[in-house]
This record gives C-alpha cells, sequence and structure tokens, in this order.
C-alpha cells in the first residue's frame, strides 16, 4: 500500500478509493495515479482537498474518465478525483428552461431526463455520450452544434466549485442575467480543472426541435468542400450546424468515402423549409441528400466520435475565410500516417469558426518519423500564430506532446491564468501542467 492509499484508507468509505495497480483505467497522459478515489458528495471533495493540500499531493479531477487522453501532461498524479458517483439531476424546472445536476451525470442520462419534457441541453463535444457534465464544461469543448447555438460557457448559468485549498464556492443562479464585476463563473468553463473541482452545474435548456433534418452535399475532394461549406454559413441565417467532412482515404464503408459539407437544420417544419430552401439555393448545383430525424442524428453522432481511434488529433484555426488554406495543409500533414494502418487521415472542419480538425489514426515511425512530426507541426504552429491563428494537440503521442505542448502560445492569457490559479489554488496541487 503507498502513502497516498495509507492516509485514505480511513477517512473513506470502502470502496471508495483503489490503488495504483488497479488504476489502468485512469492513467492520464502516460502518468498512473497512486490513487483514485470516488467522492459521493460535496463534503467528500473538500475533505479530500483539504488532506491533499496537507499532503501537497497532486491532484487531477474528472468524470467518467473519456477525456484522460486530452490536455497536457501532468506534473505529476497522485491522487485522480473522479466525480463518477456524485451523478443525480438535483432539479429541472422545464418552464423555466433550466437544470441543476451533479458533474459527474453523464451526458446522454441528462439528455433522457430532460428529453422526456421536450427539451435539450444542445452540446456536442467529442468523444461518446458517456462524457460526464462536469467534464463538458470544465474542458470547454464544442462539436458542431456550437454553430447554432455556442460553447458550453454559453450555457453556463451556475456552478458550485470546490478550489484547490478545499473552499466551496457557488457561483452564478438559475437565470441569465448581468454580471457586474469579473465573471467567475464563465472562468471556470475551459480551467480544465486547474482553478478547482466543479461538483455541480445549472445550465439553460431549450426545447427540442420539431424537425431534425440534415442535408449532406456531396464533394468531388476537400478543396471543393471547404468552398462549399465556406459558401453556406453565408447565408443570412442561423443554422445549427454546418461541418466539412473528408473521410480516411482507407475507410471500410463505401458510404463514408465521398467528402461532403453536413448542415443540420434544427427548428419547426416551416422555418426547417424556408432554411433548406436558402441553403440549397446558396449551394446551386450541388446534388444533396436529405436525412430526417434518427439518421439526422445518426450522422452528427458519427462526426462527434470522429476523433476515436486516432493516434493524433489535431485543432487548426484561422478566419473562417481560409478554411480552403487550412484543409489543404491537412493534406500537408497526410505524408506522416503510416501507410500500412488503419484509415488514414481524417478531417472535420467547423466552417463557421474556422477550426479544422485533422485526425491520423496511425503515424508513420519509419526514418525518424516522430521527429519529422515534431518538425512540421512546430513549423505549422508558429505560421498559424503569426497570422492570428493556432494549432492545438488534443491528443497525441507523448513524445511529442512532451516537446511541442498542447497549446503553442497563450500570450498575455497565461500569466493571467497562472494569477488566477495562486489565488485559487495556492499550493497548486490541482491539474499543474494540463492547461
Amino acid at each position: 500500500m503507498n502513502a497516498v492509499m495509507a492516509r485514505l484508507s480511513g477517512e473513506l468509505q470502502a470502496g471508495q478509493v483503489i490503488e495504483s495497480s488497479r488504476a489502468e483505467d485512469w492513467v492520464i497522459c502516460g502518468r498512473v495515479p497512486q490513487a483514485v478515489a470516488f467522492p459521493e458528495n460535496e463534503d467528500d471533495v473538500e475533505k479530500l482537498l483539504v488532506i491533499a493540500n496537507e499532503e501537497g499531493w497532486h491532484c487531477i479531477p474528472c468524470g467518467n474518465g473519456s477525456w484522460l487522453r486530452g490536455g497536457g501532461q501532468p506534473q505529476a498524479v497522485d491522487l485522480v478525483l473522479s466525480l463518477k458517483r456524485m451523478d443525480q439531476l438535483l432539479a429541472h424546472e422545464p418552464d423555466d428552461l433550466f437544470f441543476e445536476a451533479q458533474a459527474g451525470v453523464r451526458m446522454a442520462e441528462l439528455q433522457g431526463g430532460v428529453s422526456k419534457h421536450g427539451q435539450w441541453l444542445p452540446l456536442d463535444p467529442p468523444g461518446t455520450a458517456r462524457g460526464s457534465l462536469g467534464a463538458t464544461f470544465g474542458i470547454g469543448c464544442a462539436g458542431p452544434l456550437r454553430a447554432g447555438f455556442g460553447t458550453p460557457r454559453d450555457h453556463l448559468l451556475g456552478a458550485t466549485v470546490v478550489t484547490g485549498d478545499g473552499k466551496i464556492l457557488r457561483l452564478g443562479g438559475k437565470v441569465v442575467k448581468n454580471v457586474a464585476g469579473f465573471d467567475l463563473l464563465k472562468l471556470m468553463a475551459g480551467s480544465w480543472g486547474t482553478l478547482g473541482v466543479i461538483t455541480k452545474v445549472t445550465a439553460r435548456l431549450y426545447p427540442l426541435p420539431e424537425i431534425d433534418r440534415t442535408l449532406l452535399f456531396e464533394c468531388r475532394d476537400s478543396a471543393e468542400c471547404a468552398e462549399l461549406a465556406r459558401s453556406i454559413v453565408s447565408v443570412p441565417i442561423i443554422l445549427a450546424a454546418v461541418e466539412a467532412l473528408v473521410p480516411g482515404q482507407r475507410e471500410s464503408e463505401q458510404a463514408n468515402s465521398t467528402p461532403v459539407v453536413a448542415v443540420r437544420l434544427l427548428e419547426s417544419q416551416a422555418a426547417v423549409e424556408q432554411a433548406e430552401k436558402i441553403v440549397t439555393d446558396q449551394a446551386g448545383t450541388a446534388r444533396f441528400r436529405r436525412l430526417e430525424a434518427n439518421r439526422s442524428r445518426a450522422t452528427f453522432t458519427k462526426v462527434q466520435n470522429i476523433e476515436e481511434g486516432a493516434e493524433l488529433v489535431l485543432r487548426l484555426n484561422l478566419l473562417p475565410s481560409r478554411l480552403p488554406e487550412l484543409m489543404a495543409l491537412g493534406w500537408e500533414l497526410a505524408e506522416f500516417s503510416d501507410p500500412d494502418a488503419g484509415w488514414g487521415v481524417r478531417m472535420a472542419a467547423h466552417a463557421q469558426s474556422g477550426i479544422l480538425r485533422i485526425m491520423i489514426c496511425r503515424l508513420d515511425r519509419r526514418e525518424k518519423g516522430l521527429d519529422r512530426v515534431r518538425v512540421a507541426l512546430d513549423t505549422l504552429r508558429h505560421s498559424l500564430e503569426s497570422e492570428g491563428g493556432s494549432l492545438v494537440i488534443s491528443e497525441g503521442p507523448p513524445d511529442v506532446v512532451r516537446h511541442l505542448g498542447v497549446w503553442g502560445d497563450v500570450g498575455s492569457a497565461g500569466a493571467l491564468m497562472l494569477g488566477l490559479q495562486s489565488k485559487f489554488d495556492p499550493r497548486a496541487i490541482l491539474s499543474q501542467g494540463r492547461l
């Protein structure tokens, strides 16, 4: 029994903590924790962080463990705090369009609960639906629905957070309102657990759309795909999602072999019909297929899971008008794909935001392949940053991520974040190195 287990064994109930030999599912960017604890309420979280401060342990908060390979490699991992047992929907007010839930509730279960009242939370971050509510807001990552509904922080009304030194903060409320002074609540979205452990979330809901329709425009190649997507997002209406999708060169299913622009329409029957006419007029002679209801949802579930099985996942960002150039850069990175492994290289672009995801199934390690990848990504990152863009390594081999870092140059925001961390986590025990 290691020192962390020895200290916690008398503080938690049986089964609430496991040691490193049983923590294979909780490895974070290659680092094995000494122990994993499963608090069942805010008092447990507070107690654990007070002990961690006393002992100087490095702690990583998480939900169900679906994002453990993303983010920067932590400096150390003494204790993982998994909130998967704090999984209750605490309140749902259909008339006021909000809910309150513990951070460990799975997104799929949350959506199932509120959908009984004809409502939903329009968030579709990358990964499977087993991801937790707290992780979704803590990481702040958004999927295709960001085009029509925004990112997680746009939905956040309130949160309970336990800071690094064990203080419980209750931020925000249950209604949308102006905030005087510095908005600490929105700061928590995307903080990757560096400011505190989110234990409870209050967020706004939306009525379920009457019609869920996807228009799939088939394209000859990725260049045509990028141009068409850029043209479609210029229409004078809000579209739920517009994605330019390029399958891997070796996708096994014939139906997945063609680059497409996927446009999702989520409105009333009349509004969807009007939107389809506007979009198809803008697309001109481009051929398209119409997918309704379950088929429409299934298409975007595949987009949500498109990163599964990839060894390297990149996010490139420039102005939306530069999307064709970004996709051309994506093909330059295809040379680093192992030609004998998996499906090759996939691309998925958020046409409205100008964010391009590039996924490489397996990297070619022949002839110092990883060294060549590091050089190419470093050069590309500096090129994008010189034009106001960015390159984020969402997931990759530890040797590549350690050498380059996940985020690149964050400018003055880095100093601001370090200052905030020193206030919320004075002994620097939370998620050090993750952000």
